[in-house]
């Protein structure tokens, strides 16, 4: 986790470090970072895990907005080109990731759970959620950052990520995909910037990382993200990578309601699926 006509535009990288004035729209590709409007500001001295995590939540941009990005599936393919659609309301946001014929739809309330859904498939429940985009590392549930909003959280401390300070959290919960998942937050921004996911056995087998930023109008938004699968037991060379570059978008876009509607997406009668990979 079929192409869309788009303009090449020079690959140029983006520091990581922004600057203290401007504000940052910290995205994923992933439809939970798409969901965040952070803005450089003091913090607290004695949060703890859940007060953060919930802050990083709460920075929900008011206005609806979308996206263009390249997925490199791996270093063998050319790119897909993919269309991000996000609609906020007060009480939750609803994302499409669309390319060709291949559309699914992220549902994530303020409070409960995240729901996922893949046009002529239906709702993805259990193992489903993990269903890779387009064949690629990103899967479905980690688009959502469900991890984000499980119910036992601790925080590990400070660390530094790519140059910036970060707390690193932990995240558990019974009957997910992952036995835990390790976070780390920028301090000043509350955009998370990395996350390695854990088995039972206690080993690494998936890794999401923002790499740059990029300004989209008034706003900064990722500009490169990476997704990573790592076999179990297998060595950090092993991994299998994708990444998803962000090159152009309009916030501030008025999406119509019916596009984002969960019957839209119902499972194709006679049990045929939509192709996903």
């Amino acid at each position: 986790m079929s192409r869309l006509t788009m303009h090449a535009c020079p690959r140029k990288r983006f520091p990581l470090q922004p600057k203290r004035e401007m504000r940052i729209h910290p995205a994923i590709v992933l439809a939970g970072l798409l969901c965040c409007n952070a803005h450089a500001d003091p913090a607290p001295t004695n949060m703890d895990a859940r007060a953060i995590l919930d802050r990083v939540l709460a920075g929900r941009p008011a206005r609806d907005f979308s996206l263009k990005a390249r997925l490199f599936v791996d270093r063998t393919h050319d790119p897909i080109p993919v269309e991000i659609l996000a609609k906020n309301a007060p009480d939750e946001t609803r994302t499409i990731y669309r390319s060709g014929k291949t559309e699914a739809l992220i549902v994530q309330p303020v409070h409960g759970p995240v729901r996922f859904y893949v046009r002529g498939q239906g709702e993805l429940t259990g193992a489903q959620r993990t269903e890779r985009l387009l064949g690629s590392q990103f899967t479905y549930y980690d688009l959502g950052l469900a991890f984000l909003r499980w119910p036992h959280v601790k925080l590990l401390g400070d660390e530094r990520v790519r140059g910036r300070d970060c707390y690193a959290i932990e995240s558990t919960a019974e009957g997910e995909p992952y036995a835990r998942v390790k976070i780390w937050i920028d301090k000043e921004y509350f955009a998370l910037l990395r996350a390695e996911a854990y088995n039972k056995d206690g080993s690494v087998v998936r890794r999401f990382a923002v790499t740059s930023f990029k300004k989209i109008g008034e706003l900064w938004v990722p500009h490169g993200m990476e997704a990573s699968f790592v076999p179990p037991a297998q060595s950090l060379p092993s991994e299998e990578k994708s990444r998803l570059d962000i090159y152009e978008g309009d916030y501030g876009a008025e999406l119509p309601a019916e596009w984002f509607a969960t019957d839209k997406f119902g499972a194709v009668a006679g049990g045929e699926k939509s192709a996903t990979h």
